[in-house]
């Protein structure tokens, strides 16, 4: 079946024969012919998380199973199965984005002719809504065949089926040794200019334990100035009147809780490869001192709404200077939009958008294989590309991930008896805190969008494009020369494996100086503080003008947020490091 992705691009979608009955107040699902078990698995699920549960909490009726019952009898919707094999699910609702220059009173004779109502409209885009035909005539199959038909209106910029879909989260355990990673892409050697100060690095995942000893001191607090509930950062995958909107941590646990499915262990994990603090047992992240904004898109293996996904990507446009994504899910629809629109953040420098190619050993997944991406894969300590790592012409760069003879060791949710490490020694510690267990492109991803920190910690006039052009120039070409070709490209490695102390001295190179200087510090001890000492934190501009405007993309989003942050990249170690004015950062030691 056809669906149009704006005035241009069609997507091919195959519709995947399912029959249902309603079975104790329950819509379920069962396969028609040759179509796949798992997907009448996925739209059972779907119909009673996404279309049945939201109408019963306002009413407060889920424990009715007649209520229950009469709204599940209600809904009619209709299975696709996409390019990438993603599963997507749609009910009665699309996504509607007028032209700016559509009058109020030609949206309305439009929604009005096809009687559909204005359900929400997007906190983010003024002209962007969800709305639905509330008689039920557009249902189904037949909601695709109505975005069609409005995209095709001079009124409608883009038309889309609300669709909820399946989103998957890479990791590949592995028993490891310690943080070899590091010094791979010679991160003590960057760390010597900066440590990633005054950067933020938002992680879009399942949640981040805000608490864990090695990341709470890094973690953005109040990212919205004019959201006072926004304290630090938002759960995406629940509506923003849900009272657990704005609580970003791990939510969801079911056994066995060291398994990446049905358990929110992911996020914090790849949190930790970016910025974890060194407060805990000396384990750093590649920019130790950038700040993580946590954006929970996910609970567990639950399928997600993918307007809600998509305005996750453009909050955190919003108050990050830098995205990671280690997961991968259809491809197009609004997720799409919020990735061009990124060209808006940075007061328009553009935020750069890192995402994991995927670990089937096949074609890059999305939305890593979109333009607008810096897709990364994943190589081993053998300098190899990862046998699980996705490949193709999309391929940026790869990072140091697992699939050789060691693997990453990083932060793990710290909840007793959840997480990777479930309290071993072998697994990463008998405290639970950090695991030897992670991998794949999940980690890859973070690591290459902690050295973009770095980057601009060293550069923030960067645009996005010049971020994502100078870490393929610094990268270190590995594995076979005859895989790359005349144009340094190489389907399995990109433009190479990321090196931190190359890309941020280009960094310095193209901001016109050769170190930053840092003012001094006055510390007081923590001992006899009795807390950790408040610091005068000095400032230092980088000079020297940016290479050039980025993208010249066309901008749909309106202006975003600004963000006011000090051009001037003031570099300290970590706390307890490194001493009174110095003219470098300090370069982070791993305790043993």
């Amino acid at each position: 079946m056809r669906l149009m992705h704006g005035k241009n691009v069609e997507l091919d979608l195959e519709l995947v024969p399912l029959r249902s009955r309603l079975e104790d107040g329950r819509r379920v699902f069962a396969p028609v012919g040759d179509a796949p078990m798992r997907a009448a698995f996925v739209a059972t699920r779907a119909v009673a998380q996404a279309f049945v549960a939201p109408e019963l909490a306002g009413a407060r009726k889920s424990e009715n199973s007649a209520a229950r019952e009469e709204v599940a009898s209600r809904v009619e919707c209709a299975v696709f199965r996409d390019i990438s094999g993603s599963l997507r699910i749609v009910y009665h609702e699309l996504v509607v984005r007028f032209e700016p220059e559509a009058t109020e009173s030609r949206r309305s004779a439009l929604l009005d002719r096809y009687g559909l109502r204005i359900r929400r409209q997007n906190p983010f885009l003024k002209d962007q809504f969800i709305v639905a035909d509330e008689q039920h005539r557009y249902v189904a199959e037949r909601t695709v065949e109505l975005a069609n038909e409005l995209t095709e209106t001079e009124e409608v910029a883009f038309a889309f089926p609300n669709f909820v879909s399946e989103f998957r989260r890479f990791a590949v355990p592995k028993p490891i040794k310690k943080q070899w990673h590091l010094r791979t892409v010679n991160a003590r050697q960057a760390w010597e200019t900066t440590v990633g100060r005054n950067v933020i690095v938002a992680v879009l995942d399942d949640g981040i334990d805000v608490d864990h000893p090695n990341l709470k001191r890094n973690i953005a607090r109040r990212p919205d100035p004019s959201e006072p509930r926004d304290l630090l950062g938002r759960d995406f995958f629940l509506r923003e009147d849900d009272p657990d909107h704005f609580n970003p941590r791990p939510k969801h646990f079911r056994a066995p809780f060291d398994d990446t499915p049905g358990n929110d262990i992911h996020g914090t994990p790849c949190a930790g490869v970016i910025a974890s603090s060194g407060d805990a047992d000396g384990v750093l992240g590649i920019a130790p001192e950038a700040r993580i904004l946590p954006v929970k898109v996910f609970h567990a293996d639950q399928i997600a709404t993918e307007t809600r996904v998509a305005n996750a990507i453009r909050y955190a446009t919003r108050f990050a200077d830098v995205i990671s994504c280690s997961w991968g899910g259809p491809e197009f629809g609004d997720v799409e939009n919020a990735l061009e629109e990124a060209d808006s953040g940075r007061d328009r420098l553009g935020t750069p958008i890192f995402c994991a190619t995927g670990n089937e050993n096949s074609r890059v997944s999305h939305p890593a294989r979109s333009k607008f991406s810096i897709a990364v894969g994943a190589s081993t300590d053998a300098e190899l590309r990862a046998s699980y790592s996705n490949h193709g012409p999309e391929v940026s760069i790869v990072a140091p991930s697992n699939g050789g003879a060691q693997g990453i060791f990083t932060t793990d949710v710290s909840t007793a008896n959840r997480g990777y490490n479930m309290g071993f020694a072998q697994q990463g510690g008998v405290d639970g805190l950090h695991t030897n267990r992670f991998g794949g492109t999940s980690s890859a991803t973070p690591l290459a969008a902690g050295v973009a920190a770095l980057v601009l910690s060293a550069h923030p006039k960067l645009t996005r494009d010049a971020v994502r052009d100078l870490l393929q120039r610094t990268a270190d070409k590995i594995g076979p020369p005859s895989s790359y070709d005349a144009n340094g490209h190489s389907f399995d490695f990109g433009f190479g494996r990321i090196n931190a102390q190359a890309a941020v001295a280009e960094a310095l190179r193209l901001a016109g100086a050769d170190k930053l200087s840092v003012a001094p510090t006055k510390r007081r001890s923590r001992k006899a503080a009795g807390k950790a000492a408040p610091k005068k934190r000095g400032t230092a501009k980088a000079t020297g003008k940016s290479p050039g405007k980025g993208g010249g993309k066309k901008r749909i989003a309106g202006k975003s947020a600004t963000k006011n942050r000090s051009a001037a990249n003031s570099v300290r170690a970590p706390a307890g490091k490194g001493g009174k004015g110095s003219t470098s950062a300090a370069v982070p030691k791993k305790r043993r």
